[in-house]
This record gives C-alpha cells, structure tokens and sequence, in this order.
C-alpha cells in the first residue's frame, strides 16, 4: 500500500509536493470560536498599507521594488511515505517580480479600502474611472438586524441600483456646471470638491457610465486570513517546487477568500476558483471527483496554471491577470495594441471582456500581498487555523468510500475534510473510489490502515466500477425539461451528469439520468457485491418472524437510503442499525427491514448511552438520531473529547436543534437527521429560497 519512490502520473508529483513535510500533531482544522478584533485589523491595514505613498515609485514607467522575501526552505524527506525531495528554490528574485506601477496604485488603494475597512454589509458607490474616490457609502447594517437575508438582499439591490442612477444623473448635472460651482446644489459641490485636485475640465465627463457599486469584504478577509494559517504552510511548499514566487499563493484571497466551499455563477469552484474547461486540464473532473475542492490538489493545479501563463506571456503582472482573464486573450489584447505590460492593456485595449474585473484584478493582488503581509507582522492578532495532519494511502480496487474510512479510523468530519473532493455519488456508496487513488489519513494511522486493507474480502473489494444512472436514449422531441420532469430531476442535474454546457441534446443520444425518489423505466447496471453481504433467505424469514410488527421494504431501481428513511418517517441511522448496515450503500432487490414508530421512538427518547471504546460524538449522535450539538447541550460538554465508561444524557427528538456549518444545504441537513427539506422548512418557517446562514439554530422535526 505505500507509494512508489518516483510516481510518474502528475497527480503523484502534486501529492509529492504535498505531503514531504511533518508538523506537529494533536490539533485539527476547526474555526476558532473567540472574537476576532477586526477594527484593529482594519485600522493596521490601513495605515500601513494606504498612509505610505513615498513608498511607491513617482515615474509612471519605473516600478518600484518590494523587500526581498527569505529564501524557502527545501523539505526534508518524510519517514512514513517515500517521495523524492522537493527541488530548491531556485534563484528568482521577487524584489522585481511584481511591480507597483505608479498608474495602479489608486487602484491598489481601493482595493485595500474594500479588503480591511469596509463591512460586508456596506457598499461603496464609485467611478471605475477613479476607484480611489468614494462617492457614497450605503450602510445596511441596520437593516441587517431586522430583515430577513432574502428581503435584505432585495432592498440592498434596489438601494444600490438607485444610487448609481443617482450618481450619474449628479454627475452629469455637475459637468454641465463645472465652470459655475456656485450655482451647485449641497450635495454636487461636496462631489465636485473631491475631484478639485485632478486637473482635468473633462473628468466628470469621463466618468459618465462608470459609476458601480462595490461591496465591503472585511470580515470575509479577516476569516480568510485566519483560515489561510491551515494551508498556506503547504501551498508555499507546492509553489517552492515548481520555482515560482511564494506571493503567488495570496491570490485565494482575491479569488475566494479562501472559502473551501467558494461556487460561483459561471461554475468556478474551490479556493482557487478554476472554471470546468481550465479544471480538466489540470486536475480531475469527473463523476468520482472534483479536485477544485480539495484545497490541496487544487494548489498544485494552480500552480501548473501560473507557471503556463508565465512561460507565455514572461511577465507576472500578464501573467496574473492571465489568471482571471486566460493568457490567450491577454495575448490577443498585446497584439492587437501593439504593447508589452499591463499598463499598455489597461490604457489601451478596448474590449467588453477585458472590462473592470481584468483591468483591476493584479491591484487586487498587490492589495491582497500587502494585506496578508501586515497580518502576518500584527504582534497582537487572532491565532490562526492549524493545518491538519496525515498521512497517505493509496487504493488498489474499487473501494466502497464508507470501506475507506472505517479502515483508518476517522469519523465522517474529519474524513471529509482530508479528502474533500469526492462527489456525494461515492460518499454516498453509488461509486466505489477506484484504484490508485492517494487517500488521506489521520496522522499515525496508515500503517493500521494497510493492515485492515490487506484483510478485506472481495465483498468490499471490486475489479469494476458501480453504475447506478438510469440511461435515456433521446427521442425524436424529446427535451431536457421534459426529460427532467419525466423522471423527477432537474435540468441542471442531468447537464452536470453527462457534462453538458448548453441544453441541446440530439436524436439517439445516451444521457445518463440520476435517479430520483421513485423507481423509473429503464436500464440500470449494479456491480455485484456490495460492503456488506445480503442474508439468505431463510435468514430473512426469521428475522422477519422475531421481529413482528416491523415492515419491510424491498429496495426498487434508483432508491437511496435516504429516500426509503423519509418514506417510511424514520432515520438514515436508525434504518442502517436495523438492518446492519456500515454505510448507505443498498442493491436493487435487497429487503430492508424498517423499525417500527414504537422502536424508533424508544432509540430517540433513550436516557443514556455509557460510551464504548472507538465511540465519538458523531457515531452515538447518528446512532440515536439526534446532533452533535444537542448531545454536548444535553450533557454540558464544551469539546467532543469523550472517554469509553462515559455515560452520556441522550436527549429526545423534540430538543433536536442544528447549527448550521459553513458550506452546508438545507438538502444536506435533511439528508444527515433522514428528514425531508419541506419537514424542515415548516420546523423553522422558512420561504422556498432554503436561504440559511452559517451559525443558524434549525430546529429538526
């Protein structure tokens, strides 16, 4: 089960880069739960980056130098997996590498403004023309305190909408009066006499269609700045290996603020944000993964991306940029004006592509260097998030996922998190996670891991992948709604299934449709074996017998666990308990005893549990259907450290209460307490949109 000395496949080489150095152990990846002082972040940001112009190069063409960063340190060799060392840095200097041109630094300016000073909930009114000037400032964060999310974002969008027609309409009326300020009303002399050092009779007329809003990002960097202690450590390492500038990796905080979970409208996920076209190309994306969520793989892409961008365009500033726009259009922009820097695109290239977002994405970057290095040199700020600690594994079948995490002994959490790129298909045991994957493992448990490994009979060990779509074949008039609606999903789950970017489909195409709640026409292939092998029929016979009342539900095409959970109105967990079951992993034909309301509500309502050795706090809280949090509450614990002898208070369904976590669904939330989404709602009168925010108490029916 160890990993070769060289692997070859790219994907080895990033975890090469990965995983060489050990760190000490004993704390995990949590967010850290006491206040963080964001005006002292904000008001140390600003003076040290906004209030030190001379620091900045006064001729227009010549950059300015940064201090010259320490050199990086090679790795040392690890002892549990045997990867080659990483290369040394080699002898770029980043004193040159990213230069201030004077022409951004207003730029740079705003952009630190909006990172260190302004809420999330406030809104800065400007023109692109001159970022550096605000305009206005809408604040909502008294209406913050008394609207729901869904009505506040509606009136925050009017309310922006209105000022930027306003600002414009002042605007204007303010060119036409230049030349007569005495005639202004208040309100266009105060706007007039924030541009009286720009020597320019035409400024306000440039200014005529830019007029924006930009939203403040304060409290989401001071997370991210926190959240970037836990793997910034690595990242630097990754980008070490390839010789490239360490700088480079503050760019999650331009891209995603660090936020694991970061999903846009155009498709870019992950911290890194890579776009479906751009994550094919440098990472896997497929029904069994997507590496743009492990923050981990991803950085290794990233990495690859930059270097690529750079070996075109030679130029770090194109290259960034290159980044957010692609280095084929940057190319096109250079040729077209007939220029060799980012200035020259800034001033001279016309395009609707290459708008606002384009143009000011490296000052971003600038901001955001400057951002993190000022934390880093703060002697009083909040302690950051310690990366996490494993080791790695590799698989030489097709693995059930829940198979996987029994072997190295992580709760559900913590397995997640160390290898959060597999889809809900494989966590769920629809796809078995196939050979020569790099698993990660807590710390210290490889060795045991490989041990169980080797001990795994064929009915958790597979030469073949499990399919478990149902296959349309499209029919003359056929569409995609209708097929949607035909077998109860959506338009947007069949198109992220078979990797559609439009909605066109043709005659005699094979689609692969996800099964929904009910059992519908069509072919359907399981792999035979499953993690746990089926009773015989006699066997069943007399289970059925000794348990009388109980009924029994024989598993049809497309049925999950969770679906046959809130059919019958009882939990995943108390369904997996009654039938034996280690994961959610079921086959066509298989019968599935369903406990009785009787049994059921005995195993909610139970008083105590005395804690045995390998229990935690997740397995007892699933187990009994009830939450983590409601288990700590019941029973006055602070932390999830528990001992076996322990006797835990176990309190019943009415007290069960949800915290909601970063990242998290209400689809999600149903799933975890076998509810369903409209159940949850009611509990807790709310709209369609399903809008919940992170810390949200949810009371679980």
């Amino acid at each position: 089960m160890r990993l070769p000395g060289a692997a070859a496949a790219s994907y080895h080489e990033a975890m090469t880069v990965l995983f060489g150095r050990r760190r000490r152990r004993g704390r995990s990846v949590v967010p850290n739960a006491r206040p963080t002082p964001l005006n002292l972040l904000a008001s140390l940001l600003l003076a040290a980056c906004v209030g030190a112009p001379a620091a900045f190069a006064t001729d227009p063409d010549a950059p300015s130098v940064l201090a010259p960063d320490a050199s990086l340190d090679t790795l040392a060799e690890p002892q549990s997996l045997p990867f080659p060392k990483l290369p040394t840095q080699g002898s770029l200097q980043t004193d040159v590498l990213f230069p201030r041109y004077q022409r951004l630094m207003p730029a740079v300016s705003f952009w630190t403004r909006i990172f260190s000073h302004y809420s999330e909930l406030q809104s800065v009114v400007h023109s692109a023309a001159y970022p550096e000037i605000t305009l206005q400032v809408l604040d909502f964060r008294a209406e913050a305190t008394r609207m729901s999310e869904d009505r506040l974002a509606r009136y925050r969008r009017d309310r922006e909408s209105d000022a930027r027609d306003a600002m414009e309409a002042l605007i204007k009326r303010i060119h036409a009066k230049r030349h007569a300020p005495q005639t202004m009303t208040a309100e266009e002399q105060r706007v007039f006499r924030l541009f009286e050092d720009i020597d320019d009779d035409d400024r306000f007329k440039r200014m005529r269609g830019t007029i924006r809003t930009q939203r403040g990002l304060k409290e989401r960097t001071e997370t991210a700045l926190q959240v970037s202690d836990a793997y910034l450590p690595y990242m630097e390492q990754i980008f070490s290996g390839y010789d490239l500038p360490k700088q480079l990796t503050r760019l999650p905080l331009v891209e995603s603020s660090f936020d694991l979970q970061a999903y846009s409208k155009a498709g870019a996920a992950g911290i890194w944000q890579f776009i479906p076209s751009s994550a094919r190309v440098y990472m896997r994306l497929n029904e069994v993964v997507d590496d743009r969520r492990d923050p981990w793989t991803s950085t290794d892409a990233a990495a690859r991306h930059l270097r690529d961008d750079y070996d075109m365009l030679q130029d770090w500033p194109l290259a960034i940029t290159a980044y957010n726009h692609g280095r084929y259009g940057i190319a096109r922009g250079l040729k077209k004006v007939e220029g060799k820097s980012l200035i020259d695109l800034i001033d001279r290239y016309d395009s609707k592509r290459f708008g606002f977002a384009g143009k000011n994405y490296y000052a971003e970057f600038l901001a955001a260097v400057d951002i993190e290095r000022r934390w880093r040199e703060m002697k009083e700020r909040p302690e950051g998030l310690e990366p996490l600690e494993f080791e790695v594994v590799e698989t030489k079948h097709y693995v059930p996922y829940e198979t996987l995490r029994r072997l190295c002994g992580a709760d559900d959490e913590l397995f997640r998190r160390l290898n959060p790129a597999y889809k809900p298909e494989v966590i769920e045991g629809k796809l078995y996670v196939p050979p020569g994957h790099l698993i990660r493992v807590p710390a210290g448990s490889s060795r045991a891991f490989e041990v169980g490994y080797a001990k795994l009979g064929d009915h958790e060990l597979f030469n073949r992948q499990r399919v478990y779509f149902l296959l349309h074949r499209v029919r003359r008039g056929d569409t995609l709604s209708e097929i949607a609606q035909r077998y109860g999903t959506s338009i947007s789950t069949i198109k992220r299934a078979n990797g559609l970017r439009s909605s066109r489909i043709r005659i005699g195409q094979v689609l692969k449709v996800p099964p929904h709640r009910e059992s519908r026409p069509g072919p359907i292939t399981v792999a035979i074996g499953e993690s746990k092998p089926s009773l015989t029929r006699e066997q069943r016979k007399a289970l059925e017998l000794e348990r009388g009342s109980e009924r029994v539900h024989l598993v049809r095409s497309g049925d999950t666990l969770s679906e046959i959970a809130q059919r019958y109105h009882v939990s995943v967990s108390a369904l997996r308990n009654a039938n034996g079951l280690r994961s959610s992993s079921i086959r066509v034909g298989q019968s599935l005893t369903i406990p009785g309301a009787a049994g059921d509500l005995a195993a909610a309502s139970a008083r105590s549990h005395e804690v045995r050795r390998g229990q935690t706090l997740i397995s007892i809280s699933k187990r009994y259907g009830v939450s983590v949090d409601a288990l700590k509450r019941a029973n006055g614990l602070t932390s999830s450290t528990i001992r076996a002898g322990d006797t835990l208070r176990i309190p019943g369904r009415d007290d069960r209460v949800h915290i909601v976590r970063s990242g998290q669904t209400l689809s999600e939330i149903a799933h975890e307490y076998g509810v369903s989404v409209d159940a949850l709602r009611q509990a807790n009168g709310l709209g369609r949109s399903s809008l919940i925010k992170v810390g949200q108490r949810l009371q679980v029916p």
